[in-house]
């Protein structure tokens, strides 16, 4: 049986299978999501089970020549991230979209990587507001979308030729990514429309990464805009089809 390289992973989901195994979906940094089967790992709950759980940085060794791999060995990589009340729903959601838009068995080191570094940044909140999940979320959707091709360069416009002026207005298009469009005077831009003064905060915000994640959306500060892009991002890509993790925290928190 062919086996490969141990891998640093994260298990994103898992699911019964069979009598007493899992399949579990991971994400690695060479083979990107790729699915295996955990055998007898649902029968092996003092050790096995234990060890393969979610945001656990894992070593693991895959076996096996076909998509559906053989989880071999494992061990841990490191201190299990412990997320704390809506931080780990926060997680779950991340999980969520990298089941739903990673392609399978594609290497995106950088998504792993903004993987790791979210979850570092979801671990050291206190998991009581909304608000804090905010920052670290919105910038794993942008890598992640800048990783599979599906966010246009947000300091550039391709139609043009030029780089993004900062007293204009780009509208989002699938097709051409973003194009200017003249607006009545005093009208502030929305919908699918951005200031490019707006633009280009959210590119440096992005560019700055982890230096920035943990601020406050306050005055002048491109979160907003950033979440409002990245919802136009995601919805073509998501379909219509509800994310789970999503109307299981509203159920959880609707009384807040």
């Amino acid at each position: 049986m062919q086996q490969l390289p141990p891998q640093p992973a994260y298990i994103l989901h898992s699911r019964p299978f069979r009598d007493s195994s899992l399949i579990l979906e991971l994400l690695t940094p060479d083979y990107g999501r790729i699915a295996c089967i955990a055998k007898g790992a649902r029968r092996d709950k003092q050790r096995r089970q234990r060890a393969l759980q979610p945001f656990t940085p894992l070593l693991v060794t895959l076996l096996g020549r076909h998509d559906l791999k053989t989880l071999g060995p494992l061990e841990n990589a490191g201190q299990p991230l412990w997320l704390k009340g809506r931080a780990v729903y926060a997680g779950l959601y991340a999980n969520e979209l990298l089941v739903r838009l990673m392609p399978e068995g594609e290497s995106l080191v950088s998504v792993f990587a903004a993987y790791q570094v979210l979850l570092q940044q979801l671990a050291e909140l206190s998991g009581d507001s909304s608000e804090e999940l905010e920052p670290p979320l919105r910038l794993f959707e942008l890598h992640l979308l800048q990783a599979l091709g599906s966010c246009p360069e947000l300091d550039y416009c391709a139609i043009e030729g030029a780089v993004i002026r900062p007293d204009r207005v780009y509208r989002l298009t699938q097709e051409e990514g973003f194009i200017p469009v003249v607006i009545p005077p005093g009208q502030t831009p929305r919908g699918a429309d951005f200031g490019g003064g707006q633009l280009l905060q959210v590119a440096q915000w992005l560019a700055e990464g982890a230096q920035c994640a943990r601020g406050e959306g306050g005055r002048g500060h491109p979160l907003a805009d950033a979440k409002r892009l990245t919802r136009l991002l995601l919805g073509p890509l998501l379909g219509h089809r509800p994310l789970k993790s999503r109307e299981l925290f509203r159920q959880v928190y609707s009384a807040d």
